[in-house]
């Protein structure tokens, strides 16, 4: 599969939120 520089950022930015979504769920858990 090839990217355009714009597909590929945004492939990043959902990879990064998606990061962030499972870190908070992580610490959720290790609170509780």
């Amino acid at each position: 599969m090839t990217f355009t520089p714009t597909q590929k950022e945004l492939f990043n930015k959902n990879i990064e939120a998606l990061n962030n979504i499972l870190l908070k769920e992580s610490l959720k858990e290790i609170k509780s």
